[in-house]
């Protein structure tokens, strides 16, 4: 509470709300140099205002006399300026993650936007305060990336951002993720995650592998439970018998993956060829095998998913499915500039045989 005595001068009753000037010149000032009015002096600097009028180049004049910058932010939520697209995800995961982002970077970046990538944590509240965020700030759109539970409570989820992104003439896009059944408006950007390790497992088939493990996260996530179901297609197609107890459950980290690993091959010696949901897994599993004294290829195979630049590198370097991330960033990037979206496009994957497959032993 402020206490004034008659011989003060009382507050302005009048005085607009908000925090006080921090420096520099403003809006104002740049009116009152030119000698024009506030809403003049904001029509140029928005660029909205006819280039030829004196008062056009006064108000530049001033403008640049006084060091004055155009408040971007608040250009981009009057709907004019260079507006956003937000890359949303729950982390960054290595290289995978970044050549997504920088596909719909170079998108972006060339259609006049500015492009920020932001990460939830995996916390559903986190990520709803975000999107409300980015709502009020009127991004172009929000690429929303990497692998979710398929389940309705997310698809609700989902039709709010979609909603919400809407008002402000923005959309949601699932980058990486399938498409919602129930939301077929919804763009979807996809790459073929089943039939990736279908192919890696027909593969191994072919050089006369029939104990064949799998190591994933196997839980319902839409990435896990799609590249574990490919799998089991692939030892379907060869008249493989399922085996629950051959799949190996494993969190997203080499070391998990190791641990993991070292305790299956020491009860599971008839075993010629492991399957992993990931590369990062991989090399988890190549780990603990030279650690145990098994060769690859000549007693276990290992196959990996997302051919991540150093997999090439290990000894022997790594069979594994590519998938096309950077495509998968371009598609997503030009629909949120206004390339029409006329439903699911889904990507293929593609084998990488290398060293770390050979013939089964025996």
């Amino acid at each position: 509470m402020s206490i004034t005595t008659g011989d003060e001068t009382p507050a302005r009753r009048n005085a607009s709300p908000g925090p006080e000037r921090a420096g520099g010149a403003n809006l104002a000032d740049v009116a009152r140099l030119a000698g024009v009015s506030r809403a003049t002096a904001s029509r140029v600097l928005a660029g909205r205002a006819a280039g030829k009028a004196a008062s056009h180049a006064r108000v530049l004049a001033a403008a640049e006399e006084l060091g004055y910058v155009v408040n971007g932010l608040a250009r981009s939520m009057m709907g004019v300026g260079m507006r956003s697209i937000a890359f949303v995800s729950s982390m960054m995961v290595g290289p995978t993650f970044a050549s997504m982002a920088a596909g719909a970077e170079d998108v972006a970046t060339a259609n006049g936007h500015l492009f920020t990538m932001c990460t939830t944590g995996g916390d559903v509240e986190r990520e709803a305060a975000l999107i409300d965020t980015l709502t009020e700030q009127r991004v172009a759109a929000v690429l929303l990336v990497g692998a979710t539970p398929a389940t309705e409570k997310f698809e609700q989820r989902a039709q709010r951002y979609a909603d919400a992104l809407s008002r402000v003439g923005a959309q949601l896009i699932l980058c990486g993720r399938a498409a919602l059944p129930h939301l077929p408006h919804i763009a979807s950007i996809d790459y073929d995650h089943r039939g990736g390790v279908h192919s890696g497992v027909a593969h191994l088939v072919g050089l006369g592998h029939r104990r064949i493990a799998f190591v994933g996260s196997l839980d319902e996530t839409t990435t896990s439970h799609q590249r574990f179901l490919g799998y089991q297609d692939g030892l379907a197609e060869a008249g493989i018998p399922f085996d629950e107890a051959l799949s190996i459950p494993s969190g997203n980290t080499s070391d998990e993956a190791a641990s993991a690993t070292r305790d299956f091959v020491a009860t599971h010696p008839d075993v010629t060829a492991i399957v992993c949901q990931t590369d990062i897994m991989a090399v988890g599993v190549c780990r603990a095998l030279h650690e145990a004294g098994i060769p690859i290829p000549q007693q276990v195979s290992v196959v990996g998913f997302d051919d991540m630049q150093l997999v090439a590198d290990l000894t022997p370097s790594l069979t594994t499915v590519r998938a096309p991330f950077h495509e998968v960033g371009e598609l997503a990037g030009r629909i949120a500039v206004g390339m029409p979206y006329d439903g699911p496009i889904v990507l293929p994957s593609e084998l990488i045989v290398r060293g770390s497959s050979g013939r089964a032993r025996g």
